[in-house]
């Protein structure tokens, strides 16, 4: 008996879409050079900061139930970064893998600290990770519709403060379980370690405090 693989058109179209971008994107990048990483996000929370004109990255997480998480990013103009995500479970082990929904990203940057008092922009990221039901996943719960706010204070070394709120849906919407607040700081001891603190989905039942380190060679 002959089996076969039947991908849904949704999931076709994102897939000639992510194929599309990884083709065209060296193309902005042509004559640019970034000079360090942005930090668009701090650990689950995001910045109002966005990767470099062309620039772009892939980031695989792996989570309980044997799930696998990749993501994709890809910066466009200093203005614009949009980005792409699959998920499924049970990829690691046994069982049968479950392909859960995939997700888009869009964030633009409207105002930028080097010419305006703080970085602002604004954004939609429907990528989350886990099992999906309903709209929403579990355990890594998708940002949704978010404002953010930063401000980086050249005078002392290397700080940054962000802040901002977001609202995953607005279907039969619920403060307790929709509506959340996220702020933090990043700040490095070196050029090459940067370290980021925050608070996430505050105002939910679920809130977080996180903290990671990113080492620059």
């Amino acid at each position: 008996m002959i089996s076969m693989w039947r991908i849904p058109i949704q999931k076709l179209k994102l897939l000639i879409a992510v194929v599309f971008f990884l083709a065209v994107v060296p193309l902005w990048a042509a004559g640019d050079l970034a000079t360090g990483p942005s930090n668009y996000e701090m650990v689950e929370a995001p910045t109002a900061y966005i990767l470099p004109n062309g620039g772009y990255d892939l980031v695989m997480r792996m989570y309980d139930g044997g799930g696998l998480f990749l993501r994709g990013n890809f910066g466009f103009k200093d203005l614009l970064m949009f980005g792409f995500s699959g998920n499924a479970t049970n990829v690691i082990g046994t069982g049968t893998i479950r392909v859960q929904t995939p997700g888009l990203f869009f964030k633009v940057k409207l105002l930028d600290d080097k010419s305006s008092p703080l970085a602002l922009a604004l954004a939609y990221d429907g990528r989350g990770y886990g099992v999906e039901a309903d709209g929403r996943f579990s355990p890594g719960l998708q940002k949704g519709f978010y404002a953010v706010v930063s401000k980086e204070l050249p005078q002392a070394g290397f700080i940054q403060f962000h802040g901002g709120v977001n609202a995953v849906t607005f279907d039969n919407f619920n403060t307790a379980d929709d509506l959340g607040l996220f702020g933090g700081a990043s700040f490095a001891l070196t050029s090459s370690l940067v370290f980021n603190l925050e608070v996430n989905d505050v105002l939910m039942k679920d809130w977080q405090f996180n903290g990671n380190f990113i080492f620059n060679y």
